[in-house]
């Protein structure tokens, strides 16, 4: 968290009074300063990068990335005796990782309240349905985590092949000692490395885009303090918090989408609305910085305040991006308990309307919580339907076309 700093007008003011009156002053200034809270409109400096519009600002995005995927291999299967990974299955990435033209999938993983690590797994397919695993696409030194929240793929170092990046945020409890993002690098066709980033933190989540417009993506990382790491066109990552102001604090998920297509990354940012975190888009602008001014803080949901995931499409067929919320319980009772898909519909100049109401079963208690949404046109009809990507889910909910969404079974067994 990023603290006021007083305006040079106040230090103006205290420098004109007596020597008894400005001890006062400042002692009383002191005060302020050390109870003052946050959220106010005071900021931390951000860049001004002067960046132009971008004609395609999501293209090579870990967003528009996963929405590409083929939507069959969402629903893969664990090969071999799943009680040998670890038990955290959440942080999913698809890739053609052995190049044979079929999309495999990396999982990062670990178990929970773990104090070490476990190997993550890449399971190839098999072309038939089935999924093998392998190991020596990355010579048998398997990248690690502690507590894997989320996986994302894109291309960093800009040589035409698919990397991954791995946020992980270690033992989930007292005293949070944190862990480090791992980064994986395709080094050639079907050949990975990876790495343990700098910084170490409760790294809960994030994704990656061209925030700067430069040509190559840069990654937000979520957690107890959040961060960009800037990329520069090599896949070498230099961390900042000077692309935000202080409004940004806590974010436990995050997406970059150009959800008012104008050409600049917008950052979507989530956390638990019953600690009081806003649930918002900081709109993308030339600076390629993020601040409170060109924020929207999009309706809260009673009852389901902890904010899982994203997502961004026309759904309604009206020539905008409309967006859709996954999220989980946040009361004491029912803390991640449950689930619920929020629709809110864009009205324009950055305004959205809660539209859930348009989804015929968008959840409740009796439904477990899941941790991604894909938008895709699941049954080929032309328009954008919502399905979650999880290994324990089996429901789509299908578009009418106009936004209105019919709750299915994907499979029929």
């Amino acid at each position: 968290m990023f603290g006021v700093t007083p305006s040079n007008n106040r230090e103006n003011y205290f420098m004109k009074k007596n020597s008894i009156n400005l001890i006062a002053l400042l002692l009383i200034s002191s005060f302020i300063y050390s109870c003052s809270d946050d959220s106010d409109d005071s900021v931390t400096s951000t860049t001004d990068l002067g960046i132009a519009a971008s004609a395609d600002a999501d293209m090579g995005s870990s967003n528009s990335y996963s929405n590409q995927v083929d939507i069959q291999v969402y629903y893969w299967n664990m090969p071999g005796d799943a009680s040998t990974y670890g038990s955290l299955r959440d942080a999913i990435a698809y890739l053609d990782a052995n190049h044979d033209g079929l999309t495999d999938v990396f999982m990062a993983t670990g178990e929970y309240l773990l104090d070490g690590e476990v190997d993550c797994i890449l399971a190839l397919n098999d072309g038939n349905g089935g999924f093998y695993n392998s190991r020596s696409e990355f010579n048998d030194d398997m990248p690690p985590a502690t507590h894997a929240r989320k996986t994302i793929a894109g291309d960093f170092n800009n040589d035409g092949l698919t990397d991954l990046f791995v946020f992980d945020h270690g033992y989930d409890a007292n005293p949070y000692p944190g862990s480090y993002c791992k980064l994986i690098i395709q080094d050639s066709a079907g050949s990975f490395s990876w790495s343990r980033m700098s910084e170490k933190g409760f790294f809960h989540g994030g994704a990656a885009a061209d925030i700067d417009n430069d040509g190559d993506l840069d990654i937000f990382v979520g957690g107890h303090d959040p961060f960009f790491y800037i990329n520069d066109g090599n896949a070498n990552f230099t961390a900042t918090t000077d692309r935000f102001d202080n409004s940004i604090d806590k974010v436990f998920t995050a997406e970059l989408i150009d959800v008012d297509e104008d050409g600049y990354i917008d950052l979507l940012v989530g956390a638990h609305e019953q600690d009081g975190d806003g649930t918002s888009i900081y709109w993308g602008r030339s600076t390629g910085s993020y601040t409170k001014a060109d924020r929207t803080i999009l309706t809260a949901y009673t009852s389901y305040g902890t904010v899982l995931d994203f997502d961004a499409a026309d759904f309604d067929n009206d020539g905008d991006r409309d967006l859709v919320v996954n999220r989980t319980g946040g009361g004491s009772s029912n803390f991640y308990v449950g689930s619920i898909i929020q629709l809110l519909e864009n009205e324009g100049n950055r305004a959205f309307t809660d539209a859930t109401s348009q989804i015929d079963v968008p959840g409740g208690s009796e439904i477990a919580w899941f941790p991604w949404l894909r938008v895709q046109d699941i049954d080929d009809d032309g328009d954008i339907d919502i399905f979650p990507d999880d290994l324990g889910d089996n429901f789509k909910l299908v578009n009418d076309g106009s936004g209105n969404f019919t709750k299915e079974a994907i499979y029929n067994y």
